[in-house]
């Protein structure tokens, strides 16, 4: 049989309003603990807008997820796009469709380098055929990097164990939103996104 696997445990707004009607309810019924009471009810009304803002906060990440899902795949070229040409110093274009030979969106980082981005449109992991077609995109279009962004799940071993030996990131949509989220602030890309040796990319 197959193992089950266990999700992990995420705080609801809900638990921290059951602590607040229950510190009322013991104040009500158990006069002898108000004391008790007072704390779990001041503990209930400062976890409570924490909670809520980590609620929201996932929320948007699953509707921004569904929202990837439901781009043709053109349009997540030019999403992805988008988001790379809003980092600070970047700049990204999406490539012509099928004639793209591998790379579907092509970047040039704060200090010149061209990256080339290969963009799947997938529900499953991704194989190492698109890792391929990545690397060799690089010498097409004169690029000193390449990256492989899945809307999908991941990656399979294969295509990880070929990006790993020709250091290509594998993007996936939990990366794509952090580096949307840090070109709003006006940030830099978040290195643990890059190679191994963030040098070449960021100067």
């Amino acid at each position: 049989m197959p193992k089950k696997t266990t999700q992990p445990h995420q705080d609801h707004p809900s638990h921290w309003v059951a602590v607040i009607i229950l510190a009322l309810a013991v104040a009500v019924v158990m006069p002898e603990f108000r004391q008790l009471a007072g704390l779990l009810f001041l503990a209930g009304l400062i976890g409570l807008p924490f909670s809520w803002m980590a609620f929201q906060k996932r929320k948007s990440r699953t509707l921004a997820l569904r929202d990837l899902q439901l781009l043709t795949p053109r349009e997540l070229e030019l999403h992805v796009a988008r988001v790379l040409d809003a980092l600070p110093g970047w700049s990204a274009h999406a490539t012509r469709g099928s004639s793209d030979q591998g790379a579907d969106v092509i970047a040039i980082t704060p200090n010149g380098k061209k990256v080339a981005v290969q963009v799947k449109h997938y529900r499953n992991n991704v194989g190492n055929k698109a890792v391929q077609e990545i690397v060799a995109s690089k010498a097409i279009y004169q690029c000193e990097h390449a990256v492989v962004f899945t809307s999908g799940p991941g990656y399979t071993k294969a295509a990880i164990e070929l990006a790993k030996a020709n250091r290509v990131p594998l993007w996936v949509p939990a990366d794509l939103f952090r580096i949307q989220e840090v070109a709003e602030q006006k940030g830099s890309m978040p290195r643990e996104l890059l190679p191994g040796s963030t040098s070449g990319w960021l100067g």
